[in-house]
């Protein structure tokens, strides 16, 4: 018998995050559980959301070190990027769906919205426009798929200052070696799907959060992406697979 709970709304991510708050950021005391609908599953520890700057992968540190201005942060989680752009004096709104990470957040002193971000474009209008977009720590993931990346990179123009930039990082798939993982990519490709859009959730205890859809893309992919939108890459910095690409409004 399946006792599983995958109730639409269950905060397993938020779970996970206020669970490692609680416990001091520390590492080893809670893990993000991802399930891939192919079955395979990662665990990432927790503390990574509340690691500082000095902490960080050499592109995660290029990134905050091209933000200026207003900062619109996508994705905020736990306030990792949030919290050290605050202490730089930039003026920071987070963008958070998981209640639980939002709360943790804000106990942290990040201002922020619980929304996804089709939600924000669809329902956000009195937020103003900012200087940075920041889609941080891979997640360019959230615009999603071939069919829906080009309404929500138009959706996010409305919060664009006139010289503004959005920074968007990622993770090329096409690098991985895993034969998992390349066999799942050449499964998209199959159905029309790009090579890496991954159908994922996150775990926590016998919890689950819905299935969500979630795109790891090539710098080039997302320059084709970028064609039916109002942003044109200005600048692509990588460090073996992992990039920040800095967009501006075409």
């Amino acid at each position: 018998m399946d006792n599983e709970s995958t109730a639409p709304g269950h905060d397993a991510f938020g779970a996970v995050i206020e669970r490692c708050w609680s416990r001091g950021g520390m590492p080893g005391t809670a893990y993000e559980i991802v399930e891939r609908d192919d079955g395979f599953i990662s665990a990432l520890d927790a503390s990574c959301y509340f690691t500082s700057p000095d902490q960080w992968d050499p592109t995660d540190r290029k990134t905050l070190a091209r933000c200026r201005g207003r900062v619109l942060d996508i994705g905020c989680g736990a306030g990792r990027h949030a919290v050290p752009l605050q202490a730089a004096g930039h003026q920071v709104l987070g963008v958070e769906p998981s209640p639980g990470a939002a709360r943790v957040a804000r106990e942290r002193g990040v201002t922020v919205i619980e929304r996804t971000l089709e939600d924000l474009i669809e329902h956000v209008d009195d937020i103003g426009v900012f200087d940075t977009i920041l889609l941080g720590g891979q997640n360019l993931g959230l615009l999603e798929s071939r069919d829906k990346a080009p309404s929500l990179l138009c959706g996010l123009a409305r919060f664009a200052a006139k010289d503004a930039v959005l920074l968007g990082v990622s993770i090329d798939p096409h690098h991985t070696t895993r034969p998992h993982h390349q066999a799942y990519g050449r499964n998209n490709v199959l159905h029309g799907r790009l090579f890496g859009q991954e159908r994922l959730r996150v775990r926590e205890s016998v919890t689950a959060t819905p299935w969500f859809d979630y795109l790891f893309l090539a710098p080039e992919e997302l320059e084709h992406l970028l064609a039916d939108s109002p942003w044109a890459m200005r600048e692509c910095l990588s460090d073996g697979p992992h990039y920040v690409a800095e967009l501006t409004l075409s």
